[in-house]
């Protein structure tokens, strides 16, 4: 039996509580309020039975000072009751034991992996070979304590919610515990890297009893430490490498070498700036040689990576796989040679290219293959390799697919098929900011990804401060026309129509709003006149000409080609300077790798560059620039801090300035704000895509493009 006491509380003191006992004696203190105890209690214990109907039996007793409860209305009481009557306003104060946070349940519980029972036996250095590995069974425990089948078979027997073990009391569930004994007891044999996953992530969802806890056994629960623990080697083997790595980056090749040495591949996401490409030239270069070794990169970065090969390790061979001379065989991918490919070109060549038994596959700029779906995503995960490294400054710039995306190149299928994990992971964390698909991700993916920002005290001492500021614009009376006329057309109309119509539209409208807070020659397709007719760009040369007449440099960044000529030739004219190059998708290889060069080392070049976001927004070095002007705003704020990162990066000495124009009164000034609760949903691994604007209903859109007129000029 389970004894309950009653007990009177003072409403203004409900940690003052007199014994019933104490009531019926007239003894009680409670002389507060103005009611008689006694009759108040009577009135508290009828609300009680109202709501947990056995303390009925206390209504018919002269003085009731308590109640014995069965086991059963003892565990309905736990279950349900209690929190029946706190809701009610009524008082209830458990045994610790009993609480919902302090119960102890029994409870199913995976076991993954074997015992080593040979003590020589362990992790097979290479990855997930071996039985002891794979295997699981399913088991009772309680607490942190597994159940022998015997024990299990006797608290089973007993057929009590509630059972008194080694002087504790466990509750147990009457619906779950049919499942659990059909259970406990099974076993099977999961496939390695579902083991290791499983394993990671330290929970295991199944059908019947939901998220169960995972306890990793043997030589897999060695594995998982030597994993987690991968990050805290600190001493790499660097074979002649001409450079003084820091200290972080001596971590982070040691890293990478623990990783490829356990057979799994890595994803390092360092910021941009901070190394990744001479980290990975550092792995390289230390390999035995006896394959050839693949990296894949933008075009645009092709001639960067050959150049910093030659600088870091310039023993190394260096094949160009590019242009009409690349190899077409494969001898010719010698041993030890580093091959540097375009992502073009990887899909192009496919046949070829996964048929070389590389050593090392490095992924530059692996946000390429985000798209899971894209053939060169699929052409990545076919190339066979000892190791593979996938290089990212953002490993989720949008959504968990791309997270996917590079980690099954990294490790296939760690985070199972694309469809389950969606299931488990994208749809709850995304949609419903679940923290425990949060946590469990997390967990899976930390062992192999290694990520340091450029605020982490290890890294801020080798880097020079970036100050950031929004600069506000004005309108002209043509801008605020334009604006306007375009917001009127859209808006009035009678329907936007649905879905992908609506969407299509409402891009439509936020593009030519876009381009006209930035000149009204962009927007209606003109080549001139440019001055005196956009607020953007008076702001932008009175900024500019400060910095070229105090001796600095900025690199300008825009989305749009057309702007990026305007603003070519309005500078070059107004500031008198040489003509002001202009680097877009548009230019060759061989041109952009001048244009880099001249305004890095050649004093005689302008010292402004502009740059078209989507050519020139990784994969550069810019250290020259002390300033940064984002002309127009990129509305994924990932994409703009890896711009600002060519040049507020390694190598830099001097303070960054980051200048971000927006248009006052208009969607950029409303956008600039909600760029920033977006960053923080990419720092915890969420995003959202760009079309998140068109689908705002007509409310919302409404006032994110109405213009306020306080910020026309006269």
């Amino acid at each position: 039996m389970w004894p309950m006491e009653y007990h009177l509380t003072a409403a203004d003191d409900p940690s003052l509580m007199v014994p019933a006992q104490q009531v019926w004696d007239g003894q009680t203190v409670l002389r507060r309020s103005s009611e008689d105890p006694q009759e108040a209690l009577v009135r508290g214990l009828a609300e009680a039975a109202r709501l947990f109907p056995p303390l009925d039996a206390s209504l018919s007793e002269r003085q009731p000072v308590g109640l014995e409860l069965t086991s059963e209305q003892a565990a309905e009481f736990l279950t349900h009751g209690a929190s029946a009557l706190s809701a009610a306003g009524l008082g209830v104060v458990l045994p610790a034991e009993l609480t919902a946070a302090g119960a102890r349940r029994l409870r199913a519980r995976l076991r993954v992996g074997q015992p080593i029972s040979d003590p020589g036996s362990g992790i097979v250095e290479g990855g997930l070979s071996g039985d002891g590995l794979r295997q699981f069974r399913w088991e009772a425990a309680i607490g942190d304590d597994a159940l022998s089948a015997e024990e299990f078979a006797e608290i089973v027997a007993v057929k009590q919610p509630l059972v008194l073990w080694k002087g504790q009391w466990i509750r147990l569930d009457a619906e779950d515990l049919p499942k659990l004994v059909d259970l406990v007891g099974r076993s099977g044999e999961f496939t390695g890297v579902e083991a290791l996953s499983v394993a990671l992530a330290g929970r295991y969802d199944t059908a019947d009893i939901g998220s169960v806890d995972v306890v990793a056994d043997g030589p897999l629960r060695d594995l998982v430490d030597r994993l987690r623990g991968a990050g805290q080697v600190t001493e790499p083997y660097l074979k002649d490498i001409d450079a003084t790595l820091r200290d972080y980056q001596h971590r982070g090749v040691a890293w990478l070498q623990s990783m490829a040495a356990l057979g799994f591949g890595s994803v390092l996401a360092d910021d941009m700036g901070l190394g990744k490409t001479l980290q990975t030239i550092a792995l390289l270069a230390g390999r035995d040689g006896d394959r050839p070794h693949l990296v894949v990169c933008p075009t645009s970065v092709v001639g960067n990576w050959e150049r910093e090969l030659a600088r870091f390790a310039p023993y190394l061979p260096v094949i160009r796989h590019h242009g009409p001379d690349r190899p077409t065989t494969v001898e010719e991918f010698k041993p030890g040679a580093v091959t540097v490919t375009s992502y073009g070109l990887l899909r192009r060549d496919a046949a070829l290219l996964t048929t070389v038994d590389w050593d090392v596959v490095a992924l530059d700029e692996a946000q390429q293959i985000k798209n899971q779906a894209a053939q060169a995503a699929r052409v990545a995960r076919q190339l066979p390799a000892r190791a593979r490294v996938a290089l990212t400054g953002t490993p989720v710039e949008n959504r968990l697919s791309e997270l996917w995306s590079i980690m099954d190149f990294a490790n296939s299928g760690l985070l199972g098929p694309f469809a389950r994990f969606r299931e488990r992971y994208a749809v709850p964390v995304e949609r419903w900011r679940d923290p425990d698909a949060t946590a469990r991700l997390r967990r899976t993916v930390a062992p192999f990804m290694l990520r340091r920002i450029k605020s982490d005290p290890a890294v801020a001492a080798d880097l020079p401060p970036k100050i950031e500021s929004v600069v506000a614009c004005s309108l002209t009376k043509e801008q605020a026309t334009l604006y306007q006329a375009a917001v009127t057309a859209l808006l009035d109309e009678q329907n936007l129509g649905q879905g992908i119509t609506r969407q299509g539209r409402v891009l439509k409208l936020l593009t030519a709003l876009k381009q006209i807070c930035n000149h009204p020659a962009q927007y209606l397709g003109q080549t001139g006149p440019v001055p005196g007719r956009s607020g953007k760009l008076a702001r932008a040369t009175e900024m500019l000409a400060e910095i070229v007449d105090s001796g600095d440099r900025a690199v300008v960044f825009t989305q749009y080609r057309e702007m990026g000529d305007l603003l070519a030739k309005h500078l070059s004219t107004t500031l008198r300077l040489p003509k002001v190059p202009f680097l877009h998708g548009g230019v060759t290889r061989a041109a952009r790798d001048a244009m880099v060069a001249a305004f890095q080392t050649d004093d005689t070049a302008p010292p402004l560059l502009l740059i078209s976001l989507k050519a020139g927004g990784t994969g550069l070095n810019l250290t020259r620039a002390t300033h940064v002007l984002h002309y127009d705003r990129w509305w994924n704020p990932a994409v703009e801090d890896q711009a600002t990162d060519r040049a507020h990066r390694i190598g830099q000495t001097r303070t960054v300035n980051v200048h971000k124009l927006v248009t006052a009164g208009t969607l950029e000034e409303r956008i600039s704000a909600l760029l920033e609760q977006k960053r923080s949903l990419a720092d915890a691994v969420v995003g959202a895509g760009e079309t998140w604007l068109a689908n705002l209903d007509d409310a919302d859109l409404r006032a994110l493009v109405t213009l306020s007129t306080d910020n026309v000029d006269d």
